[in-house]
């Protein structure tokens, strides 16, 4: 009984003595004009305990002891910590962050202070992110970060743009990896911008070397915003309506024009004129004013985050609403995301960050586009009678105004789960053990519909008809860190070991059936079809299995010298069972030579860090059953003593036990100066990557009985070039302004390809060592032939007439063949840039950004596709050659053959400069927002894509493909649209 007084007596005085310890702080935070700053996070060091300022700058905190050391945190302004001291108020004057070295960036598994960064990292925060209104959130990547190149494939509500981290390393899948609050994910198309805080891009080994097989091509870490412990719940509300508008429209013949090209056509090849009156026709359809339209866009996003001592919220909901500037098409996607954290008891947190997305689109009817480039500018889109008109009487074209009635019915709908759940215990000081169970579930079902019509014999669809697809996809992902960080005297070091573990699946099943029972949208379903006309299929994914160890090893000494060390070891069941696993080791050193004695006294740099990386990355994005032999039951013959038909199953691949993944070995060297107060700085980086052990099929003999190559191990390829960072901010009394430019070189060059292939071929394209990835190849041209006399005297093909294009003779034998084609140039550029500038003042804010690419090629296809008929000529035909002298570019009129195969005739600039975005901002005053009690609201009106400059003739200069073969060939690509938009933002 005696012990048991004596405990409670020792915890009652325990209780009291910190009751007496604790020290209630109070105090305002102002800028240094002396103006209150609203939201600063104030943290009470090592510990949860901390607070936010209120509407006028001031806080009240509770701290342990009068020793303890507040942090004072936010965004855009240094970092303060600050001695309590005893002291029961404090006043803390916050500087601007004119260089954010003490920003804290976001790296793989962790976060790490910018000074402290041996690796390339580029980062982007939440503002810049909404200055552009797009579907995908790394469509604001443009532009932004040095080394990463963002070009759309398409302009289609919710199309997600290419993106290539310092060049394509393979000739299979080159996109880089995401990952959103620690969960990995192959991309980010549910993500809206209002609910990100950071984007990180890891550029370098030593960044991207943690996420081991899945980092050769980029990283890019995106952080969703948390509550603030301590804030009182605080509303956001956010808004903006706009319209699209084709960014650019192509001149094409008119009726007239068309018709007197056609005549002419047929009068080159010996034929009687089909348009006797071609001025009859005038401007005939413009064919772009049927399918184009100005089209909507909005967005809406209402959320509510804060804290309390006990938990942080933060919830969040979004509509994003897209109409495509082609008729019929549309993108909707509605998002709710739920982010909190809990302090069970001390030492352990429980958190989660959920999402839940579900979207809708329409997609415009297949090559409308070309076909509006195409059609027949002297038929009408629908006559008098109300029937369509026939564009197919010349060409193999369809009417553009048929297609959007009776192809339009083209729906898909998604509906995605993820996130994680994770807890974190703090079993000692300075020991963070973190478990985290992630996952990412994906259901999607597509309709396409067509009704029974006929506009002529060739656009026609005899038997109404209707497909179905459903598909899903789950992946799972347990990771399990533990995270040691210390500091002893001059010493600062941390280390990270992990276990993790994932599994992907998925699978697809569809059908198909014809002479639907109604034409309406509730007969759309396959049981409403002729079930003698079904089809269908189910085809599974091959389960992937991922299990790997990590390790980090960070240390400082003196905060002058740096080093990393990171090891990951992955094992895969994509690769055969000789190669399961690999390793990926990475280190980098740095010195901050500013903090050297003998630099105190210069007064030219304010900083200077020196920096080198090596490292060793993986790939491993290709089919999960490149491995396995594949055999297939689809075969049928005849054979036997009845001579009857036989089904049966073939072997159709190889296995490869020996496939692994492809390796990137970086190296990268950079250094990071600070001029005038650090309001100027530079970033320079030179960096190398190369790949090795690319998969590619090589060939074997047909006798093994294999219908494909097997896939091996044997291309390698090389990315080099510099990175260029420049950012200068000041202010002038109110006005506060800054300016930022970036500038990447690259050269992309093919190393080997393996045994047995000399070449891979594509459309247009020609993969071969010595030259880049998907380079162009054709034959040069060196003008047009005036007449019979300069064909005879100079080296030609048989059947060349006067007007045709004359070729070049590129290896001399004296004529020309199949054996002159050569290399054209490359879809990759060689130069990516970007800049931008801004200022604000008396509430008023302003922003540009500029980007652009230079040294690359585009092949015009949709120019050279004339193959089957007569389809309409773009204005720069009526230049052509109709006689000696008129024209050494453009060739007569004719029809395929000859001047329409691959050639330089195609082959376009596709360098361009664009204002990418322009915002004007108003927010209104504190003594107004007071009043209605209303902490922010600002007003805006933006653009986007305003303005392009290239010599490129087709819809837009940006043309990609994830086929990296395949890259900047333009068949008639959904155009980009320039925006306008009015929008608020509202705090409260």
């Amino acid at each position: 009984m005696r012990s048991l007084y004596t405990l409670l007596l020792l915890g009652a005085t325990s209780f009291f003595s910190q009751l007496q310890a604790q020290v209630t702080i109070t105090g305002k935070v102002t800028d240094e004009k002396k103006e209150a700053l609203i939201g600063v996070n104030i943290q009470v060091k090592n510990t949860t305990l901390g607070g936010v300022t209120d509407l006028e700058g001031n806080y009240s905190l509770e701290v342990p002891d009068a020793q303890a050391v507040l942090v004072f945190t936010y965004t855009g302004f240094q970092t303060q910590e600050i001695s309590v001291k005893g002291r029961t108020s404090i006043d803390v004057i916050m500087g601007e962050a004119t260089l954010m070295i003490n920003e804290v960036v976001v790296v793989g598994y962790g976060t790490q202070r910018k000074s402290d960064l041996t690796g390339s990292v580029g980062s982007i925060k939440s503002s810049e992110l909404q200055k552009v209104a797009a579907s995908n959130v790394t469509q604001a990547l443009q532009g932004k970060i040095a080394g990463v190149n963002v070009s759309s494939a398409s302009g289609r509500p919710g199309e997600g743009p290419v993106i290539r981290i310092r060049g394509t390393g393979t000739l299979n899948n080159a996109n880089p990896i995401y990952v959103v609050d620690g969960l990995i994910l192959d991309n980010i198309d549910f993500l809206n911008s209002s609910d990100i805080e950071s984007m990180e891009v890891l550029k370098d080994a030593s960044a991207a070397a943690i996420y081991g097989t899945r980092g050769s091509n980029g990283v890019v870490l995106i952080t969703t915003k948390k509550g603030i412990r301590g804030q009182k719940a605080q509303f956001n509300f956010s808004a903006y309506n706009g319209i699209q508008q084709v960014g650019k429209r192509l001149d094409l013949a008119t009726g007239s024009e068309y018709a007197s090209l056609v005549n002419e056509f047929y009068r080159n090849a010996g034929g009687a004129v089909p348009y006797p009156n071609p001025e009859s026709f005038g401007a005939g359809t413009d064919w772009q004013d049927i399918i184009f339209r100005d089209a909507s866009i909005q967005n809406y996003n209402l959320s509510i985050r804060g804290g309390s001592e006990a938990m942080t919220y933060s919830i969040s909901g979004d509509a994003f609403l897209q109409n495509g500037i082609i008729r019929s098409s549309y993108f909707n996607r509605y998002s709710l995301r739920v982010n909190n954290e809990y302090n069970l008891i001390k030492g352990v947190k429980l958190g989660h960050n959920l999402a839940f997305v579900s979207s809708a689109n329409n997609r415009e009817p297949g090559g409308i586009v070309f076909n509006a480039y195409a059609a027949d500018p002297t038929v009408v889109a629908i006559n008098e009678a109300g029937k369509y008109g026939s564009t197919s009487t010349n060409s193999n074209v369809s009417n553009p105004a048929a297609q959007l009635e009776y192809n339009s019915y083209n729906r898909g709908y998604g509906q995605q789960l993820n996130g994680n759940a994770y807890l974190e215990i703090y079993p000692i000081k300075n020991l963070t053990a973190r478990s985290s169970f992630g996952f990412n579930s994906i259901n999607n079902r597509g309709k396409g519909y067509e009704p029974q019509f006929e506009v002529d014999d060739k656009q026609r669809n005899p038997q109404s008809r209707i497909n179905a697809e459903f598909s899903r996809y789950n992946d799972w992902q347990w990771e399990n860190t533990l995270n040691y960080s210390r500091e002893i005297g001059v010493h600062r070091f941390s280390v990270l070991a992990g276990y993790t573990m994932q599994a992907r699946s998925g699978e697809r099943i569809g059908g198909s059936r014809q002479r639907l029972i109604g034409d309406t949208e509730e007969f759309f379903y396959l049981d409403a079809g002729d079930v003698e006309t079904a089809t269908n299929y189910n085809i599974g994914n091959n389960p992937e299995r991922y299990q790997s160890v990590l390790f980090r090893a960070n240390y400082n000494l003196k905060e002058r010298y740096l080093f990393t060390a990171t090891f990951r070891r992955d094992g895969s069941s994509k690769f055969g069972s000789e190669r399961r696993y690999g390793n990926f080791p990475a280190f980098a050193v740095a010195w901050r030579v500013i903090e050297e004695p003998f630099m105190k006294g210069q007064k030219i740099l304010d900083n200077l860090k020196l920096r080198a990386s090596w490292g060793r990355l993986g790939n491993d994005k290709f089919p999960s059953d490149a491995a396995i032999p594949t055999v297939t039951n689809n075969l049928s013959a005849v054979f036997g003593g009845t001579e009857s038909l036989n089904f049966g199953a073939s072997l159709i691949s190889l296995a490869n036990p020996f496939l692994q993944w492809e390796e990137t070995n970086s190296t990268d060297i950079g250094a990071e100066l600070g001029f005038l107060d650090n309001r100027l700085t530079l970033e320079v980086e030179y960096y190398q990557r190369n790949t090795n052990k690319i998969l590619v099929p090589v060939p074997i003999p047909d006798y093994v009985g294999s219908a494909s190559n097997p896939f091996v191990n044997a291309a390698d390829v090389r990315n080099s070039g510099f990175d260029f960072t420049l950012n200068y901010r000041n202010s002038v009394g109110k006005l506060n302004y800054r300016f930022g430019a970036l500038a990447s070189t690259l050269k992309n060059e093919v190393l080997s390809l393996g045994t047995g292939n000399e070449a891979l071929f594509a459309f247009a394209t020609r993969t071969i060592v010595g030259q880049s990835i998907g380079s162009f190849y054709g034959y040069k041209v060196v003008g047009v032939y005036q007449s019979a006399e300069e064909i005879a005297q100079n080296p030609a093909r048989e059947a060349v007439a006067p007007g045709d294009l004359r070729f070049e003779d590129t290896n001399g034998d004296g004529i020309v063949d199949s054996q002159d084609r050569t290399w054209l140039g490359s879809p990759i550029p060689k130069l990516i840039y970007g800049f931008n500038f801004g200022f604000d003042v008396y509430g008023f804010d302003f922003s540009v950004d500029f980007n652009g690419v230079s040294g690359n090629k585009i092949y015009n296809s949709k120019r050279a596709a004339r193959g089957f008929g007569i389809p309409n000529y773009e204005a720069s035909f009526l230049e052509r050659w109709t006689g000696p002298g008129t024209s050494n570019f453009e060739p007569r009129i004719t029809n395929g053959g000859y001047n329409y195969q691959v050639s330089e005739r195609f082959l376009e600039d596709g360098s361009f400069f664009r204002l990418r975005s322009a915002v004007l901002g108003y927010n209104l005053p504190k003594t107004l927002l007071e009043r209605i009690k209303v902490n922010s609201l600002r007003v805006y009106v933006s653009g986007n894509n305003i303005f392009t400059q290239t010599k490129y003739s087709g819809f837009t200069p940006e043309i990609s493909s994830e086929n990296v073969l395949q890259v900047g060939i333009d068949g008639g690509v959904y155009p980009l649209s320039r925006t306008w938009l009015a929008g608020i933002n509202i705090s409260f």
